[in-house]
Formats: C-alpha cells, sequence, structure tokens
C-alpha cells in the first residue's frame, strides 16, 4: 500500500469514530463530571479510544516499515528502501533492536509481531526513525513531532484506560493543565476535558491533530 492509501485508510477510520464519540457526546445533556457516566458509557468509550489508538498506531507502523522497504509518497515521488530492509519481518526486528540497543540494528527478521516496540508513540518513533533513518525520516519526523502533545494525551487515557490504576490516573490528571477539565473517576472521561483555544474536546482535537500530522508525514 502506497503512503497515500495509508493515510486514506487512516483519515476514514478516525472520521468515523469521531462521529460515534459526538453522537455520544451530544446524547448527553452535561458532561462535566463522574456522574454523568455510566459504566455502559465507560465501556463504549473504552472501545471507542482503543479503536483511535490503533488506527494511529497502524498508520505510523506502516509508514515506517514501508518508507525502509521502499514505497511511493503522495506526490507520487519515489522513496527508496534501505539495503538491509528485504521484508516487513527484516524491518520489524530492526525496530526492536533499535529500540532496545546501540547498532547494528538490522540482521534477522522478526516473527513475533507482540514484541514490536508501541508504534503510535511519537517518542519512541523519533527514536526509531532517528536510528533506521529512511530516506523521508525529516518529514516522518517533523510530522509526528507536530502530533506528539495530542499523540500522547490519547496513550495516557488510552493507557490508564487499559490499567487503571491510582499512578495511571494521576499521570491523566497532570494532562488536565492544558485543557478545560472537569475531575474524573475513570480515565474515558477525561475523553471530554475541552481544548481551549479550540473549544473542542480532547479526543477529537487530538484526532484532527493526528489527520493533520499523519497527511505531512506521507506528503
Amino acid at each position: 500500500m502506497a503512503l497515500h492509501l495509508a493515510w486514506t485508510e487512516l483519515e476514514s477510520d478516525l472520521d468515523l469514530l469521531a462521529i460515534h464519540v459526538r453522537d455520544f457526546a451530544a446524547s448527553k445533556p452535561f458532561l462535566q463530571s463522574p456522574a454523568n457516566f455510566s459504566l455502559p458509557d465507560e465501556c463504549l468509550l473504552e472501545g471507542l479510544l482503543s479503536r483511535i489508538w490503533q488506527a494511529w498506531s497502524g498508520f505510523c507502523r506502516h509508514c515506517i516499515i514501508k518508507s525502509c522497504v521502499g514505497t511511493v509518497d503522495a506526490a507520487g515521488l519515489a522513496i527508496p528502501g534501505l539495503p538491509d530492509a528485504a521484508t516487513e519481518a527484516h524491518v520489524s526486528g530492526a525496530a526492536i533492536r533499535a529500540k532496545k540497543q546501540l547498532p547494528p540494528y538490522w540482521g534477522s527478521p522478526n516473527s513475533q509481531l507482540r514484541s514490536e516496540p508501541t508504534w503510535g508513540d511519537t517518542d519512541v518513533l523519533s527514536l526509531l526513525l532517528t536510528r533506521l533513518r529512511p530516506a523521508n525520516s525529516p518529514k516522518m519526523l517533523a510530522a509526528f513531532s507536530s502530533a506528539h502533545p495530542r499523540a500522547k494525551a490519547v496513550q495516557v487515557i488510552r493507557n490508564g484506560a487499559a490499567h487503571n490504576h491510582a499512578q495511571n490516573l494521576h499521570e491523566i490528571m497532570t494532562l488536565g493543565s492544558a485543557y478545560s477539565a472537569f475531575p474524573i473517576s475513570h480515565p474515558t472521561q477525561a475523553m471530554f476535558w475541552v481544548e481551549p483555544r479550540s473549544n473542542d474536546f480532547l479526543i477529537t482535537h487530538a484526532i484532527d491533530a493526528l489527520k493533520d500530522a499523519a497527511f505531512v508525514a506521507i506528503s
């Protein structure tokens, strides 16, 4: 899949998920307190949040792997593959080693997808691009850097929902200074903090930022 097609797929997925988030918000008279969220609400939101994170992570993985193997950008220009990036599995193995150790990164292919790094983590993306250095790495580094605050917010809330304990909840609360925030009792409720400049929800504002960064990455 060329990079532009990957972006089109991401845009479609995130737009659909944003519609479900906004439909949920429209069904609620107020979203300013934990009392406004029921258990079924939290379960629904946890699923939407997970899908948003999966869509972003899958896009980032595709961009880095295909850029290393060789692909085409949104303008139709060829991105030459790296000499050692014979297959997707070889890039996967190199990414695992690039996150964990000093060179050499290239070697045997990886067959355990669960061993791969967290592709949506912008700190990890910066490390991988700096070490693996596909031809379009400067553009991707700039793009993922621009998405960093919003991608991190989604990641922190998603991790808090997946591993719901006091320390993760505290980490989520530290995000609140950048938003018009209300007290929360479950991580997913932070999705509806308001970004003051756009007056949009944290999660839908983040979706827009991820789409914008993704388009820069493939351009």
